[in-house]
């Protein structure tokens, strides 16, 4: 799935509250491509992904996914296309508090129509693959911060997703579980031909990327 941006800006708030998030980026990002987003805090990196993930809105360029731009479709289209095609992996994770992991993971499947016997033995099988099988009927209280991302990407990756978007995907992982994941969003990539945005701090995954995309004050710099 191919991206581009078209001179794309994000401001919040009005007057002196006001806040240029993003100031006209420029971006292409291939189809199969792992791209990493880094930069500091505040830089605009989350806000990117999440317009390129039809979660946020421009103010002003173009967004385009597989050339639709995804914020001029009406909002329950915007949403369908979201659910079938987009994985995102949260960086506060977003999961259900009162559902298990398999249900939590389950959840993109069950939106989409698939029984909910078939959508459970799926999410339990991927997570038995990120290595958190013993945890499927766990509630996310009950789970440590490494094993929620690894609910989480599970979620994001269960429905098949054409374009995959990750904020921060590593930040709860130690560095062996952290290379273990990237070694399975890579072979995916390689594999599936899947595209791939990771925003993230982590010096240790840089290996992994096709391309690095710095980010500073709402503009790339590299």
């Amino acid at each position: 799935m191919k991206v581009i941006c078209k001179n794309l800006k994000k401001t919040f708030g009005e007057g002196p509250t006001r806040v240029e998030a993003l100031r006209g980026i420029q971006l292409e990002v291939k189809e199969g491509e792992l791209l990493m987003i880094m930069g500091p805090s505040g830089s605009g990196k989350t806000t990117l992904i999440s317009i390129i993930a039809a979660i946020l809105t421009q103010t002003e360029g173009e967004c385009l996914v597989s050339n639709i731009n995804l914020n001029h479709l009406p909002d329950a289209e915007k949403i369908q296309y979201r659910s079938q095609h987009i994985g995102f992996v949260f960086q506060a994770f977003n999961l259900v508090p009162m559902l298990t992991c398999t249900e939590n993971v389950a959840i993109p499947l069950l939106f989409n129509g698939t029984t909910k016997k078939d959508a459970e033995q799926k999410a339990i099988k991927i997570l038995q693959n990120l290595g958190i099988g013993e945890k499927v009927h766990a509630t996310p209280d009950l789970l440590s911060g490494g094993q929620q991302q690894r609910v989480a990407i599970a979620r994001a990756l269960i429905h098949d997703p054409d374009l995959i978007v990750c904020d921060e995907p590593t930040s709860f992982l130690d560095h062996e579980t952290g290379i273990k994941i990237m070694e399975l969003l890579r072979d995916i990539v390689t594999k599936q031909k899947k595209t791939l945005l990771i925003v993230s701090h982590d010096p240790r995954i840089t290996q992994f990327a096709d391309r690095i995309v710095r980010l500073e004050d709402g503009r790339i710099i590299s």
